[in-house]
């Protein structure tokens, strides 16, 4: 049985992997321009649910396939790249003419799919759950409430952090900076990720 110490530990690496800038993050904050307390909440949710979705299915059945077809996570990595690609251009159109709606940047659906495909989950499978978590159900949900109370404040704080830079009457301004620079942001990320596999 798992101390409470390996769990504190877990929740120290989770928090770093977490407040770097990624996909997930860069989403949560430009959402943050239009959204209220409730509606952070909700996007949340959806980072918490395609995290945990991800993490259990990397740990439970992808990471068994990868040992006999390790083109598997190259593919995994290919589609997550392509997905945050299309979300960067689409959130760079966004920024054109942001003042001109009160739409949020994105939904609950979008940033669940971002999420879901987003490469922080393999790690966190990988590398920051225990082993064992993925072979005793037990450990598994112990692990997962550990992760979802690191989450849940780090995913408020990025997606409040957008509200806070609207101070002033130039908000439309302000906000399509912000969505351009995060569109960049998720087109470096997006870059990275599939040269990571095509220079192999």
């Amino acid at each position: 049985m798992l101390t409470l110490s390996p769990m504190l530990k877990m929740s120290f690496y989770v928090a770093l992997v977490l407040l770097v800038p990624g996909p997930t993050n860069t989403l949560l904050l430009s959402a943050g321009l239009k959204l209220n307390l409730r509606g952070a909440c909700r996007l949340v949710a959806a980072e918490a649910s395609g995290y945990v979705i991800a993490i259990a299915v990397w740990g439970f059945f992808l990471w068994s396939l990868a040992a006999h077809y390790p083109w598997i996570v190259n593919c995994v990595k290919l589609i997550s790249s392509v997905f945050i690609f299309y979300l960067a251009v689409n959130m760079w159109f966004k920024g054109a003419d942001f003042g001109a709606t009160d739409a949020a940047p994105l939904g609950f659906r979008a940033l669940f799919l971002a999420t879901l495909m987003n490469p922080k989950a393999l790690l966190f499978s990988s590398a920051i759950f225990p082993e064992s978590a993925f072979r005793s159900l037990g450990i598994f949900l112990l692990s997962t409430g550990v992760f979802l109370i690191t989450l849940i404040p780090i995913g408020l704080i990025w997606s409040r952090s957008g509200r806070l830079l609207l101070m002033n009457r130039a908000e439309g301004r302000l906000a399509s900076i912000v969505l351009r620079c995060s569109s960049l942001v998720l087109l470096m990320f997006a870059a990275t990720l599939a040269s990571s596999v095509l220079n192999r």
